[in-house]
């Protein structure tokens, strides 16, 4: 029976978001409070092989299981979850699946996030899991995640994310960046076109001209990043700017690699997403185009930040666990935020780099 079984060791299974970037670089103080509290305990964490690669060199982290592995096999994880003999499973995504999976691997403790608005699925499944606590719209995400620790005797305030790079991958970047003629007294700066999802994009007219700008202002060199699915699109646009050695193409690059090289940026620009916690995990002076997106939830705090909001400003309509709001407002919001404020507070910025 599941009341019944017992852990004697401080077993602890984390779900989080499986693939989005940010949430997961926004879970990672709740791994070093629990070893803060509990340095003998093993925590392992299931995530998507799209993600896992911020995860990979972190020491706070034991085992990594990748979903894609048992998409079809879900008997085979439920078997592996249960041999891992956990104490705790802690859900931080709320999902249904994540609780049935606590739930038949016999795990005694588990806790989840619940929140308003969830799917049928998730109030279906609410009862499988015996520690719960509510998330209210507009809260901090970082903390509010350590807030849940609570229930496993842990009281840790501390929300400054972790990312640490891997040696393979600090080697390969030191060849890319000589390859594309960086040198260490150069000064490079990061930009991501993307955001995974066009609703939040900016724009690539309005980056073009961004970094054209930077260009005659500043000797710099500025590297553009994507996913494997954006190396095209990087590529067109970085031929696009024009031949030389100051513009890079740096799509494609895997997780990992990519953690290495942001390390080497001045500054990064973006909108709100995945890369932008990978910059501020690292303490890179950040420029977070936020567009849509609510300032409160999971948008980075502390710093050498610039968050650039529409102006005038246009309601929020993106938010951690709701749909997205109407498409129209969401393109209002990044129209209404022009080259010349980016490029105001990049002259700020890079005054302190």
């Amino acid at each position: 029976m599941i009341w019944l079984r017992k852990s004697e060791k401080n077993n602890i299974l984390v779900i989080p978001q499986f693939k989005r970037i940010g949430d997961i670089v926004c879970s990672t103080p709740v791994f070093r409070a629990i070893k803060e509290k509990y340095p003998e305990s093993r925590i392992t964490v299931i995530v998507s092989s799209m993600a896992a690669g911020v995860l990979k060199n972190n020491p706070r982290v034991d085992e990594i299981i990748i979903v894609e592995d048992y998409w079809h096999k879900f008997p085979e994880l439920v078997r592996k979850i249960r041999r891992g003999n956990f104490k705790w499973g802690v859900s931080l995504s709320g999902t249904a699946l994540s609780s049935t999976l606590f739930f038949l691997s016999l795990i005694p403790n588990r806790l989840k996030i619940t929140r308003p608005n969830k799917s049928l699925a998730e109030a279906l499944s609410d009862w499988m899991t015996n520690f719960k606590e509510e998330y209210k719209e507009l809260t901090y995400l970082p903390l509010f995640y350590l807030k849940m620790l609570r229930h496993l005797g842990i009281d840790n305030e501390n929300y400054t994310k972790e990312i640490y790079a891997g040696y393979e991958a600090e080697a390969k970047m030191k060849k890319f960046l000589a390859t594309n003629g960086v040198m260490e007294k150069d000064k490079l700066i990061g930009i991501s076109l993307t955001a995974g999802n066009n609703v939040k994009e900016w724009g690539d007219d309005k980056f073009e001209s961004l970094a054209r700008e930077i260009s005659k202002k500043y000797p710099i060199k500025i590297a553009f990043i994507g996913s494997f699915y954006e190396k095209e699109r990087v590529g067109n646009f970085v031929r696009k700017l024009g031949s030389g050695s100051k513009y890079i193409d740096a799509a494609g690059l895997s997780l990992e690699e990519l953690v290495v090289l942001m390390k080497n940026f001045s500054v990064f620009i973006s909108v709100d997403t995945g890369p932008t916690h990978i910059a501020h995990a690292l303490g890179v002076p950040l420029i977070d185009i936020l567009g849509p997106v609510n300032d409160i939830e999971l948008t980075p705090r502390d710093g050498n930040i610039k968050i650039i909001k529409p102006n005038p400003e246009i309601p929020s309509t993106i938010f951690a666990f709701q749909a997205f709001g109407p498409a129209y407002l969401a393109r209002k919001a990044l129209e209404n935020i022009s080259v010349s404020q980016v490029l105001l507070a990049f002259d700020e910025l890079y005054k302190v780099v």
